[in-house]
């Protein structure tokens, strides 16, 4: 192979060209100093390749080698030989196989990442020739147009590889390789159990799987709300809250909640009140409140103030409530509401949330429709979740 990038390969096959060379003579270039020396690299040339009609080029070369022994002979799918006439670096990238890489002489460095670091390495596309590499070019990387691959060195492991010396790179893992002039290694590739269960008639319901999987991942993720959301029910047990002590007292205690008032609030209750309300009049006005507040309060309330809240705006704002649900919320706010309302039946007996869901839905005309738009604005937060779940695991843009 040689490439266009001097003594870098990278996935893209437009960078460099197979040339095709006796092995005879690529020793004799190899080992006679010359100018094109720095751009040659023999790469992944066929021992063995498993179920092949055709002889592989170095076939005659697989009696010189010794199989692990942890490996099955049977599956083994590939052996390949690989050899840099001087130092080279490899592209990220990923193989759909398990692969054990040895060094027969010389030395390579090997970064790895596991597959749930693909959203720093940004993979190429899934229809392009090249989608198990990334798009990065790591060695003057773009953080402008890259800017996750900041910080994928955290997520990374570097191993040093010398003569004698082997690594196992399970299948998915990103590797990077860095090789030592006149390094020659062998590699053995073989299938997993999870590939081997590929190709089947399963295998759309498989994708839908791991599709929801890494959404609902995502959901908590995006935009970093839902994230905070989290921190804060942790936070609130490290400070003493615990929903579960006193379930009576606070949220199963709605006796006299339709005499609820604003002066029946906290003053934190209030505060955050006014701003539910502020927002409400914006958007019924069709603005926008930047850094969307509302969100902010479903966020930092506990269940049973924002129940106190939602409450007292039924008994004197049940307009604004209306108007709350129908027009003034995000997707981040949806999506947090509804989480609130999850945490809510979770620590509250069933005849209180009965209670509750039938004093906040009396103020609209058709419960159906405030269902309906809540249900809206969660599958567009999901979408946007999606769009992002595509682009960084798979290369692609929904939108």
């Amino acid at each position: 192979m040689v490439s266009s990038d001097g003594s870098t390969f990278f996935g893209d096959i437009r960078s460099h060209e197979r040339v095709a060379l006796p092995f005879r003579e690529y020793l004799d270039m190899v080992l006679s100093p010359g100018e094109h020396n720095d751009h040659f690299y023999l790469a992944q040339v066929p021992i063995r390749v498993k179920d092949s009609t055709e002889k592989p080029p170095l076939a005659s070369l697989e009696s010189e080698i010794s199989l692990p022994e942890f490996l099955d002979e049977d599956a083994v799918s590939n052996i390949n030989l690989w050899m840099s006439s001087t130092s080279s670096r490899s592209s990220i990238h990923y193989d759909p196989y398990h692969n054990v890489l040895g060094v027969v002489t010389g030395q390579k460095k090997v970064t790895l990442w596991p597959p749930d670091a693909a959203p720093y390495l940004y993979p190429k596309p899934l229809y392009g020739e090249a989608s198990n590499h990334s798009e990065v070019n790591f060695v003057e990387p773009d953080y402008q147009k890259y800017p996750r691959f900041r910080d994928a060195s955290k997520h990374s492991r570097v191993l040093v590889v010398d003569a004698g010396s082997a690594v196992f790179i399970p299948e998915g893992w990103f590797h990077q390789v860095d090789s030592a002039a006149l390094t020659i290694a062998v590699n053995f590739w073989w299938a997993s159990k999870q590939s081997c269960a590929f190709d089947s008639p399963m295998d759309a319901y498989y994708l839908r799987r791991i599709l929801v999987s890494l959404l609902d991942a995502e959901k908590v993720n995006k935009q970093q709300l839902p994230m905070q959301f989290t921190y804060i029910v942790l936070q609130r047990s490290m400070l003493g809250w615990n929903p579960h002590v006193d379930v009576e007292i606070d949220l199963d205690d709605v006796q006299g909640a339709e005499d609820l008032t604003v002066n029946s609030l906290s003053p934190l209750e209030t505060k955050q009140l006014h701003v539910i309300l502020s927002c409400v009049a914006v958007a019924v006005n069709n603005g926008n409140c930047e850094d969307d507040p509302i969100a902010s309060v479903f966020l930092n309330t506990s269940p049973r103030s924002l129940r106190r809240i939602f409450l007292t705006m039924v008994t004197t704002f049940p307009r604004s409530l209306e108007a709350l649900v129908l027009h003034a919320l995000s997707p981040v706010a949806a999506e947090l509401l509804t989480k609130q309302f999850e945490e809510m039946d979770s620590i509250a007996s069933e005849a209180s949330q009965a209670e509750f869901y039938k004093r906040f839905y009396s103020v609209f005309d058709d419960s159906s429709v405030a269902m309906a738009a809540l249900l809206d604005r969660k599958e567009a937060f999901a979408s946007k979740a999606l769009d992002s779940v595509m682009e960084k695991f798979l290369g692609c843009k929904l939108h």
